[in-house]
């Protein structure tokens, strides 16, 4: 009884995803930085096929209180990460917006505990603005999906 239990279990979780990314064709509003208050700018590494802190992340805040982040490399902006307040005591909506095939629309929305990877076209302009370096290709990168 108890392995069916557990079976039964296993293929529910499976058959619903706790977190899944959302694809909208259209892709998702990405909002107008010249309208809000910019509160910081500084340097990540987001992935390991470039070396150093090579993502520049540009902190606003809108005027509803919305904070949100964008992500760029060498000047192509590939993401957005938002974090709106929760209502009374809730805790807030954490969700990014990316660009995953760089034709500037934001069509992936990746959830709160969602890895979303640097995309290969950003990677793949950074090369070509320095040939000087050769991409050591996604297997780079596989250790931060963990």
């Amino acid at each position: 009884m108890n392995r069916q239990w557990v079976l039964t279990l296993l293929l529910a979780c499976n058959a619903v995803p706790l977190f899944a990314v959302e694809i909208k064709k259209g892709g998702w509003l990405f909002p107008q930085p010249a309208r809000a208050e910019k509160k910081a700018i500084r340097t990540v590494d987001t992935t390991d096929r470039i070396p150093g802190r090579e993502t520049l992340m540009k902190v606003y805040q809108k005027s509803d209180g919305v904070i949100f982040e964008t992500l760029e490399i060498e000047g192509e902006v590939y993401a957005c990460q938002f974090h709106v307040k929760g209502k009374d005591d809730e805790p807030p909506t954490v969700y990014a917006i990316v660009d995953t095939d760089g034709d500037g629309v934001y069509e992936s929305k990746f959830g709160a505990g969602e890895v979303a990877r640097t995309p290969d076209w950003v990677i793949q302009r950074y090369y070509k603005k320095h040939p000087e370096g050769k991409d050591p290709g996604p297997a780079a990168d596989a250790h931060r999906a963990q």
